[in-house]
């Protein structure tokens, strides 16, 4: 063992928890030192545990990425609107945002996350301990530094989406290291990008290129979340990806001028079209490979609960809402290639909380349940007619008519999903599948607490309305979104809360991807509408080429035929389909489209209206802010600029 006598401080409250089986639990132990860590093997799984412990959290609303972008609306009163440590993620997108005191800051820590450098850190020690450990076997031995390896290279993939060019931490300085090492510079954006994936590639592939068995194929249930030789191509696949698209790849209007102080250009400023042929052949490379391990898109085959039984022998959409309800909140089914298992089980503060309606028998037990955190109004417009088109580009939808108040009909399409005989507007009825499995909308029905419940929103209304009794823990925008709480969640209680781990890659955001990158590439073709169909299918859409070439039905037939018709079609697949998932901020930011999106408010119904008439009125509720180019990328700390006068700060902060 190297004779280190070097100290640190573990920041190590981690109870790494996994479904059915603790993976490990580690007790903070104030300061101890490095080699103690490595004397045997319970020791080494506890040091591997802690690399995991940096991930992003994909489950706390007020700590997650998942609230920037234009899909969430939390509270709006003065208590959680206007504190800064309250849904950060809004935070950034009303321009909160700065280098004193940077939200969501993942370089150094703070701002509700935790230092991805620190995680790194520790990641360097880990590789510089693992081989003394004598207990451990030779494959356990190389499968962990595997696993670790691509947790390294996802940390600065991590970073080089919210920063662009980072400082590579290949190895951890020395205590007695000159000052000008420590110093060190930002990496140009694809020195960064190459950093990541060279990581994955030494796992995955020997000098020669074949496969290294090193890390592991799939986990033992008790292991689940943990990388694996699927997740980890499909790592890969995102990584490449987002180097190829514009932001990233040949962005002179934004970039041209930031330079590092030898003057040399931290982004590429030539487009390089082959970055998309690497970017297909490497998510290629990951459906293959988890095809043929048995991944595959979720489809319900189990039985329904009692009160759908009916449904299911009379219902068009019930199946198919199934399968994309049960995809995101079945644990560990097939189509998830990796989820986040850091969940905090007795504790609230996740989105399933903060989604969840409160209980018909309970309206004022607001544990567990805190129904304040809905959908702006452009999700509610965002999704598919039932032919699988966007509601502005159906004919057979009565688009200029939306906002009109109708009756729900009591028929075999709305049936499960819609309360029959009550009022509605015209934009909540002949929707597509997904919208009925993920969205609330008043008059909906919810499949929630072990119940169909009849969701009704109006003002001292419940479940869902805003009154008396919920003067701030309602859905501000009158819309509120199911697809992140299981069916059989209940509330007051954590053990009523059924936790799953959250989707942080699925298959069908490999299909998209590919897709993408075959348009961007070759243009459309036969392997684009495949994997986009796949997708569609499931949720009960006909294939892209059939429905884009009825011009009895779409208002711009062939629109799948040209390269940029292709590419909306595709973005609009992608927002759809991964909505709340965390994904469309980072997509909207690679793909330069923010000032299309994130300039707009929030808007949402009139919750104080106590009829149709009232309720029905759109109202805007909250502003936002947006400044390209600077908020493309978030603030390197000031701290941090002033300690080390190598660093550039990012443009505009």
């Amino acid at each position: 063992m190297k004779s280190k006598i070097i100290t640190i401080a573990l920041i190590i409250g981690l109870s790494f928890t996994f479904t059915r089986c603790d993976f490990l639990d580690i007790v903070p132990d104030n300061t101890v030192e490095v080699g103690s860590l490595f004397e045997n093997r319970e020791k080494a799984l506890s040091a591997l545990s802690t690399c995991y412990r940096y991930l992003p959290n994909f489950e706390k609303l007020h700590s997650s990425m998942s609230l920037a972008g234009d899909e969430w609306v939390g509270r709006l009163d003065a208590a959680v609107a206007d504190a800064r440590g309250n849904t950060r993620g809004e935070k950034l997108m009303r321009g909160w945002n700065n280098s004193n005191d940077p939200i969501l800051n993942y370089w150094s820590g703070g701002g509700g996350a935790t230092s991805l450098y620190q995680g790194i850190r520790v990641c360097n020690i880990f590789f510089e301990n693992i081989e003394n450990v004598p207990d451990i076997t030779p494959a356990e031995r190389a499968d962990w530094i595997a696993q670790v390896k691509v947790l390294k290279a996802y940390y600065h993939f991590y970073l080089t989406r919210l920063y662009g060019p980072i400082v590579i931490a290949d190895k951890n300085l020395e205590p007695f290291s000159e000052v000008d090492e420590v110093r060190q510079e930002r990496q140009s954006v694809d020195s960064c990008f190459n950093y990541s994936l060279k990581l994955i590639n030494e796992v995955l592939y020997d000098e020669n290129g074949n496969p290294r068995p090193d890390l592991a194929v799939d986990r033992d249930v008790a292991y689940y979340g943990q990388i694996d030789q699927i997740n980890a191509r499909a790592i890969k696949a995102q990584i490449l990806i987002t180097r190829a698209s514009p932001l990233f790849n040949g962005n002179s209007e934004f970039f041209s001028n930031f330079k590092n102080k030898q003057g040399n250009t931290l982004f590429p400023l030539q487009y390089d079209p082959e970055k998309w042929k690497q970017a297909l052949d490497g998510i290629k490379d990951a459906i293959d490979y988890a095809e043929a391990r048995g991944k595959k898109l979720y489809t319900f085959t189990g039985q329904p609960k009692f009160w759908d039984v009916d449904n299911f022998e009379k219902s068009e959409i019930i199946q198919y809402a199934y399968n994309k309800r049960f995809s995101i909140v079945a644990p560990w089914n097939e189509e998830l290639l990796w989820g986040y298992s850091g969940l905090d089980y007795e504790g609230e503060g996740g989105f399933a909380h903060a989604t969840n309606m409160r209980s018909v028998a309970e309206p004022t037990t607001a544990s567990y349940a805190w129904q304040w955190l809905g959908a702006d109004y452009r999700m509610d417009e965002l999704f598919y007619t039932k032919n699988g088109v966007p509601i502005e580009d159906d004919n057979t939808f009565e688009y200029n008519n939306r906002l009109e108040i109708t009756e729900i009909p009591e028929d075999t399409y709305h049936k499960g999903y819609m309360q029959a005989g009550e009022k509605t507007i015209k934009l909540h009825l002949n929707r597509e599948p997904r919208f009925y499995a993920w969205m609330v909308v008043d008059r909906s029905i919810w499949r929630t607490h072990d119940m169909a419940n009849d969701v009704k929103m109006r003002y001292n209304e419940y479940p869902g309305g805003r009154g008396s009794q919920h003067t701030t823990d309602f859905y501000w925008t009158g819309i509120g979104v199911k697809k992140l709480v299981h069916p059989e969640s209940g509330t007051g209680h954590w053990a009523r809360v059924v936790k799953y781990p959250y989707p942080i890659i699925r298959l069908s955001d490999l299909y998209l991807m590919y897709a993408e990158a075959y348009n961007e590439y070759y243009g459309p073709g036969a392997e684009a509408y495949f994997y986009l169909n796949k997708v569609r299918e499931t949720g009960g859409l006909r294939p892209i080429e059939e429905i884009w070439s009825d011009a009895s039905i779409v208002k711009t037939p062939g629109k799948h035929l040209t390269k940029e018709g292709l590419r909306d079609i595709i973005h609009r697949e992608r927002i759809i389909e991964l909505s709340f998932e965390g994904h469309k901020y980072f997509d909207v930011l690679r793909w330069k489209e923010a000032d299309r999106y994130f300039l707009t408010p929030m808007k949402g119904w009139n919750t104080t209206g106590v009829d149709p008439e009232q309720f029905y009125v759109l109202m805007t509720l909250q502003p936002r802010v947006w400044q390209s180019p600077r908020d493309y990328l978030m603030p390197i700390p000031l701290s941090d600029i002033n300690r080390n006068p190598n660093l550039i700060q990012n443009p505009g902060w």
